[in-house]
C-alpha cells in the first residue's frame, strides 16, 4: 500500500520544490547602496548610549560629526559574520578619516558570546551590546543584519538590508563622497 501512494508523494515534494523556488526567484535581490540626495536626508530617529565590550558608555550623538556605519547583527546570524570581514576592512582604511562603524549586537547573553566572537575574528570596531534588543526595537529593524550609514550630521543616508560586501568599490566612494562634506557646523 505504501508503495501505490509513493509516485504520489513524490509528484507532491517535486511541486512543492518547485513552488518554492518560484517563491524565492521572486523575492527582490539586495537594495543596492543608493545614496539619499543631502536636502532629503532624515535624522537617524533616536539617540542612544549602550555599553561597549569593555564596559565603556557609547552614546550615538557623541559621535556628530563622524560618518557612521551602524550595523545591528548578532553571532548566530550567518549573514551577519559574513559581512563582518568587508566591514572591518572598510573601519581599517577610514576610521583616521573621520569614519566609525557602531556594531550593535542583540545576542540574549551580550558580552558572554560577542566578545568571543570579536576576539576570534580580530575585530577592531566598536561593539555594543543591546542583549535586549531595545534599540533595534525602538527603530523597527525586522531583520538582521540591517545597516543605517549616517552622515556627519546624523542624517540617513541610505540603509542596507542583508549582508553586503562593505569594502567595494562602489561603497568606497559613497564613504569618500561623504566624507568630503563639510561637518557641522562649519562652513562648504
Amino acid at each position: 500500500m505504501l508503495r501505490k501512494g509513493l509516485p504520489l508523494v513524490a509528484m507532491l515534494l517535486l511541486v512543492g520544490v518547485s513552488l518554492l523556488l518560484q517563491h524565492l526567484a521572486s523575492l527582490p535581490s539586495a537594495p543596492t547602496l543608493a545614496p539619499t540626495a543631502l536636502q532629503d536626508r532624515t535624522r537617524f530617529p533616536i539617540d542612544f548610549t549602550l555599553p561597549d565590550l569593555q564596559g565603556q558608555t557609547v552614546r550615538l550623538s557623541q559621535l556628530h560629526g563622524q560618518v557612521i556605519l551602524l550595523n545591528f547583527w548578532a553571532t548566530w546570524c550567518h549573514p551577519c559574520r559574513s559581512e563582518m570581514p568587508s566591514m572591518h576592512a572598510l573601519y581599517q582604511e577610514y576610521r583616521h578619516k573621520g569614519f566609525t562603524i557602531l556594531a550593535v549586537a542583540s545576542d540574549t547573553n551580550g558580552r558572554a558570546s560577542v566578545a568571543p566572537f570579536v576576539e576570534h575574528h580580530g575585530l577592531t570596531f566598536p561593539v555594543l551590546l543591546d542583549p535586549a534588543n531595545i534599540v533595534g526595537t525602538q527603530i523597527h529593524v525586522d531583520g538582521i543584519p540591517t545597516s543605517y550609514l549616517l552622515d556627519r550630521r546624523g542624517d540617513i543616508v541610505t540603509v542596507a538590508l542583508g549582508a553586503k560586501n562593505w569594502h567595494s568599490t562602489t561603497v568606497r566612494q559613497l564613504l569618500e563622497t561623504l566624507l568630503a562634506e563639510p561637518a557641522p557646523g562649519t562652513s562648504p
